[in-house]
């Protein structure tokens, strides 16, 4: 059996002390209402940590209405105001819905809503699909190559999303794409594919969302019992069937919350519909919420009235996507008894699911990299040729990085983000989840819902009302990297809170019982026992959130000016000014990058995170 262990800064001095004085009251013992110890110094140690504790709590509490709340009045305050945010008549207690009537009284909001829910179930449902085709082959079947289809696919995660529209505008542009010089040169017919569409911004974001759909669902089938499966195959029926009639409807829930989370995911989604649904006319909310305020005149009232319909939106997705979650144990099928997933033989077929998956894979994560790695070499954009190789050479790179060096001011703050942001964040959020989940003081579940309830964000909505609000706070940080990192704290601690708890969740109140009793502070216990032990959820978190600040480009652009560029918000610049080749060649010294800091992270983790032993 696995055993884990780690240092907890407790002694056995400490745990002498907690089995003599096992004899105390019951009120006496436990994080969840513990009195320090017995006497007079114990009692003055309890109501120090006590009053500490809730000056922290208290703390907690502020910063989490200053993140979350204020901003969320903001956006609402905005959208009944005529005038812009920092000038003196926006506070003022005169609210019309002028903004509202403005909205609702033009074609454009009707588009723009239909183009939103459109665009949204119809990449759910081919990302979706895709998703759990390839996490039923890895996870529940004996298809060859089965472990490197599932890295392959979750390797897409690091390249930022920006990067894998640009390289289908490579492939499938109706002027520089290389899937119609193909076409043409083939069948002789002209312009065969164009990106600029409905149809091509949702094969793009379907791809794009793919290794999300199968993550969730991976973790369903690899939680689901087989003995059902085999039961079902051993009366005779078939592979195809079983799968219908058995895993699907026990995996029904996870499959209607992973198919809203997606929807969810698209809604908020802005690089997609940013490059391509501009020039192919097919307006969103997050696009219209963009323009409102990004192109000249600015229109604050209407990018307000845009941006409450997309949080009312989100919010209203979000209460089903809970209300479904709910109701998952009524189809929980794993219980005491020990089980071994079941692989599925598919005899000859696995040879076909094989070559599928591998060409699902290689359009999610080998496109893009490839399409940047092949552009970067070249002066102009060219089909493959053998002029084209000859004509290769390292132009893009000279100018990226030559005397100018106008991107190491980029990556480095990207870097400065991902670092500072992932540090920060996962330090709340471990508080956060201690004071939730291991005491018992009074307004600790206002933490969890205020910390949670930042996931109805959406990421346009988020960095508008970040730059209103410092607008009129006067505060100098417009412009700086401190105000992203503002909103990226907001942005990631709902996602970070879940991967805290749920290893705090795994760690026994004893610990801790031990160490107080023994007289150890609150805030040593924190440091000397929780952080060490939450190590593994600690560096997933900060993984996880290191590297989606990094290569953040909706908040980022929203809020910045020349001082504060990121990595994602120069590869749009390039975009704009039509740079391709220096974009590509930029890209993939982005994906080198990542790569580094993804290597770094994970040798940190594994030097510091707690072993299993056998």
């Amino acid at each position: 059996m696995a055993r884990w262990e780690s240092w907890t800064g407790v002694g056995v001095g400490a745990e002498a002390a907690f089995m003599t004085n096992s004899a105390l009251p019951d009120s006496s013992l436990g994080p969840r209402g513990l009195t320090g110890g017995a006497g007079k110094g114990g009692e003055a140690r309890a109501r120090w940590w006590l009053d500490w504790r809730l000056v922290v709590l208290g703390l907690l509490v502020l910063l989490l209405v200053w993140q979350v709340v204020v901003p969320l009045v903001m956006i609402v305050w905005a959208s009944f105001k005529t005038v812009h945010p920092g000038e003196p008549a926006f506070l003022d207690m005169v609210f019309t819905a002028s903004n509202y009537i403005r909205a609702l009284g033009t074609e454009n909001f009707a588009e723009a809503t239909l183009n939103t829910l459109y665009f949204s179930g119809a990449s759910t449902l081919i990302a979706f699909v895709l998703g759990t085709f390839l996490a039923w082959i890895v996870d529940r079947t004996n298809t060859p190559l089965r472990g490197l289809i599932g890295v392959v696919t979750l390797a897409r995660i690091i390249i930022p999303g920006i990067l894998i529209t640009v390289s289908w505008v490579f492939m499938a542009s109706p002027n520089i794409g290389i899937l119609n010089h193909l076409m043409e040169g083939l069948t002789g017919i002209e312009k065969a594919f164009n990106i600029y569409t409905f149809w091509g911004m949702v094969w793009v974001h379907s791809l794009e969302m793919v290794p999300l759909a199968y993550l969730l669902i991976s973790a369903a089938f690899q939680s689901m019992d087989p003995r059902l499966e085999e039961a079902s195959v051993m009366t005779g029926a078939g592979t195809i069937r079983t799968f219908r009639r058995i895993s699907l409807p026990l995996i029904m829930p996870a499959v209607a919350a992973v198919a809203l989370l997606l929807f969810i995911t698209t809604v908020d989604t802005f690089d997609v519909p940013l490059l391509l649904g501009g020039r192919a006319d097919v307006p969103v909310y997050a696009t219209e919420v963009f323009f409102n305020i990004s192109r000249t005149p600015t229109d604050w009232g209407l990018a307000s009235a845009y941006s409450m319909s997309l949080l009312i939106l989100s919010v209203v997705l979000l209460a089903v996507y809970f209300w479904l979650l709910r109701h998952s144990e009524r189809y929980q099928t794993v219980t005491g008894k020990d089980f071994r997933p079941r692989r599925i033989d598919l005899g000859r077929w696995k040879y076909v699911t094989c070559a599928a998956s591998l060409l699902i894979t290689f359009l999610i994560t080998g496109v893009p990299f490839v399409m940047m790695f092949y552009s970067s070499f070249l002066t102009y954009f060219e089909t493959p040729s053998l002029k084209a190789f000859e004509a290769m050479d390292l132009t893009n790179y000279r100018a990226l990085l030559g005397e100018d060096g106008f991107i190491i001011e980029p990556l480095v703050n990207s870097t400065l983000l991902g670092i500072g942001t992932a540090t920060t964040v996962m330090l709340v959020v471990a508080v956060i989840a201690y004071y939730v989940h291991k005491t018992r003081v009074p307004g600790r579940k206002a933490l969890d819902f205020l910390a949670f309830s930042a996931i109805a964000f959406p990421s346009v909505v988020l960095g508008t009302a970040f730059m209103w609000l410092y607008l009129i706070v006067p505060a100098p940080i417009l412009g700086t990297l401190t105000i992203i990192g503002l909103a990226y704290l907001t942005k990631y601690m709902p996602i970070a809170l879940r991967f805290v708890s749920n290893s705090m969740l795994q760690i026994h109140d004893e610990l801790e019982e031990a160490a107080v009793v023994a007289g150890v502070p609150w805030w040593k216990n924190f440091f000397c026992i929780y952080l060490p032990l939450l190590r593994p959820g600690l560096m997933a978190g900060w993984f996880w959130v290191m590297v989606h600040a990094f290569r953040e480009l909706t908040i980022a652009l929203v809020l910045a000016q020349s001082e504060n560029r990121t990595a994602a918000v120069l590869i749009y610049d390039l975009w704009e000014e039509g740079s391709f080749q220096q974009l590509s060649a930029f890209g993939v010294l982005m994906f080198l990058i990542l790569i580094v800091l993804v290597a770094i992270a994970h040798a940190i983790g594994k030097r510091y995170g707690v072993k299993e032993q056998m």
